[in-house]
């Protein structure tokens, strides 16, 4: 019977120091991962971002992709996966763009579209994703979001482009659905 004397303290102290570790854990677990391989350099400057698109010695990331889609695939929301393989040291361009038939629809689209771009799940900022207007090859007239990566580590990563239309839009050509248009890239890179 004396055991049933000691219950109420053990009680208590198995208590007590489950509290305790609960405020502890939280500290002692990171909130975000560490990244496997560190962050490839991500240029700054749109200009020199303008001048190495204008040359030849840069890949598109999408271009180095193993998947191919149609343009159906790309007309509606949803998500597109791309597994890429990156095995030189080329800047690479990671990008989202829109394209219309002329000025005043294309700010009239970006009114209903919010382009983000994500390295590692981390949102990219405006200092290293430049807006940067373009006229196709098929004379439409274009925004792209982009950031050119450069110095690459060995190692995995997954960027994101979403972009999100609030209401259905029309490129002039076109309409597109309100929703979420999401491309995944896979990125291993090997040197």
């Amino acid at each position: 019977m004396k055991a049933r004397e000691y219950v109420p303290n053990f009680v208590t102290i198995v208590v007590s120091a489950l509290l305790i570790m609960s405020c502890l854990l939280p500290g002692m677990i990171p909130l975000t991962p560490i990244p496997a391989a560190p962050m490839p350099a991500m240029e700054k400057n749109a200009d020199a971002v303008i001048g190495v698109l204008t040359g030849q010695d840069w890949h598109s990331l999408q271009s180095l992709a193993q998947e191919q889609y149609t343009e159906q695939d790309f007309a509606r929301p949803g998500t597109l996966t791309f597994t890429v393989n990156i095995t030189d040291d080329k800047p690479t361009y990671f990008n989202y763009g829109w394209c219309a038939v002329d000025e005043e629809t294309l700010r009239q689209n970006f009114e209903h579209i919010a382009v983000k771009l994500y390295f590692n799940g981390d949102e990219l900022g405006n200092d290293v994703v430049h807006n940067l207007p373009y006229a196709s090859t098929n004379n439409l007239l274009c925004l792209d979001y982009g950031v050119l990566l450069s110095d690459w580590s060995a190692g995995e990563y997954k960027l994101e482009a979403v972009a999100t239309f609030d209401e259905k839009i029309n490129d002039g050509l076109a309409d597109y659905e309100a929703g979420d248009y999401i491309f995944e890239y896979y990125v291993t890179v090997e040197k």
